[in-house]
């Protein structure tokens, strides 16, 4: 049973109940004002079906015959759309005495027939038959000036809507009504459930994600409010374990600077440089990983420049220092993001290229949704089935520590940070020419991609 209080509040089950009730009512009102406004095309009344016309012409000439000739001449007025019967007194009619719905129909008639005192009794579609007559035909009854009545129906109905077509239009209104309200409901409903999808995918994708906008129904406020009250928590439980770890790649400088000095006395050359070296691999591990932590821990602020000469900056930096790298773009492309955290991820993209591969080519274009940037080496690539590990810090491919032959492994852990940092991602695939091609999706943000 749900609480008075909970069905005050702003729930599902009231946002369902509230839709029913107003799908019920816009049916309930098309329903009429198809009834009111199509009433006459659908099922139209006697006088707007061409019988009173000529009813009056018929009833005028036997009126004035002889009574020996009216069955003749109602049997002579038939015609496809009526038939005519002569009646010598009220009591042989089959129809109702009264009808109040034709009384414009009736003064009409006594005017055409100039004889104010005559009695019309007419019937329609809907009212109740003596002798069993079918409901889908018209009567009229027209008294002559003897007594006698001329009875005028319709034996099939050709004109208006039979009851099964009104009764299908009808049903389609309510339908169609009903289908309307219901989708706009649903879609008020489903968006702030779909909202929340997005921002739980990218909170899985990056853990600094903005939180959910709590809006909707009360259950998926309170769920939303619990995911930022769980997306918190995990953020400062990251934090502290990144400001924990930068503390220590911090504090081991001081040992491996002593290290080194103390080397400086070592007599033997080969254990010297043995030490020299292992002392100069723990310091790149210590710098890398500081960087590491710093640009998982700073937010830097977003802001809209050019991703193409951003770009082209960074291979300057690789083309000055002797490499070959080369940068294709079909134009030049503003973004919104955080330029100094797309620098060193595709820096580091980029050093991967042409450390591993020996030449590096970048390109760049824009869509509507996503800007992509794609870097192909002609190295060996990558096996499938480690593509997804390389992003892990500290692994490589490669397995020994060797600075000559590449980093400490969290050059692709930080670009993808980096990346998912901006709600896209990165994708290695096989080049058909041979090589590796790292693909860099993101997405196009508020006053995002657009020629500079």
């Amino acid at each position: 049973m749900i609480h008075p209080r909970r069905w005050a509040a702003d729930t599902i089950s009231r946002w369902f109940a509230i839709n029913i009730v107003v799908a019920v009512i816009i049916a309930a009102g098309m329903n009429a004002a198809f009834v009111a406004l199509a009433g006459v095309w659908a099922k139209p009344g006697i006088e707007e079906i061409g019988l009173v016309d000529q009813a009056v012409t018929i009833t005028r000439i036997m009126d004035g015959a002889p009574v020996a000739w009216r069955p003749q001449l109602a049997a002579a007025a038939k015609n496809e759309t009526f038939d005519a019967t002569w009646l010598p007194n009220e009591d042989a009619l089959p129809v109702p005495v009264t009808n109040s719905m034709f009384r414009s129909g009736s003064e009409k008639i006594r005017t055409l027939l100039q004889r104010p005192g005559v009695r019309v009794i007419a019937y329609e579609p809907g009212d109740a038959y003596r002798q069993g007559r079918a409901e889908t035909h018209y009567g009229l009854a027209i008294s002559l000036s003897d007594g006698s009545w001329v009875l005028f129906v319709t034996p099939e109905r050709s004109w208006g809507l039979h009851a099964w077509v009104r009764t299908l239009l009808t049903g389609s209104f309510v339908l169609a009504c009903s289908l309307c309200v219901a989708a706009l409901a649903s879609r008020r409903l489903a968006r702030p459930m779909e909202r929340f999808a997005r921002q739980a995918q990218r909170f899985g994708a990056d853990v600094n994600a903005p939180p959910v906008q709590v809006t909707g129904p009360l259950e998926i406020r309170l769920a939303g409010q619990a995911f930022n009250e769980m997306q918190s928590r995990v953020q400062r439980y990251v934090a502290d374990r990144t400001h924990m770890l930068a503390a220590i790649s911090h504090d081991l400088r001081a040992p491996l600077t002593r290290m080194r000095l103390r080397g400086e006395f070592i007599e033997d050359e080969e254990q010297q440089r043995k030490l020299f070296r292992d002392v100069d691999e723990m310091q790149a591990m210590v710098n890398a990983s500081l960087d590491f932590f710093r640009d998982d821990s700073e937010q830097e602020a977003a802001t809209r420049f050019n991703l193409s000469e951003l770009i082209n900056t960074v291979l300057d930096d690789f083309r000055d220092a002797g490499d070959d790298v080369a940068f294709r773009a079909s134009e030049s492309i503003a973004y919104v993001g955080r330029p100094l955290t797309l620098r060193r991820a595709i820096a580091n993209l980029v050093d991967n290229a042409v450390k591993y591969g020996v030449r590096a080519t970048v390109r760049l274009s824009a869509g509507t949704e996503w800007v992509e940037v794609l870097i192909d080496d002609d190295g060996s690539g990558i096996p499938e089935h480690l593509r997804q590990d390389v992003f892990r810090p500290f692994y490589r491919v490669e397995s020994s520590r060797n600075r000559k032959t590449g980093g400490v492994g969290l050059g692709l852990a930080a670009a993808r940070s980096a990346v998912r940092g901006h709600g896209g991602d990165i994708l290695l695939e096989s080049r058909v020419s041979g090589g590796l091609r790292v693909r860099v999706r993101l997405p196009v943000l508020s006053g995002g991609p657009a020629e500079a």
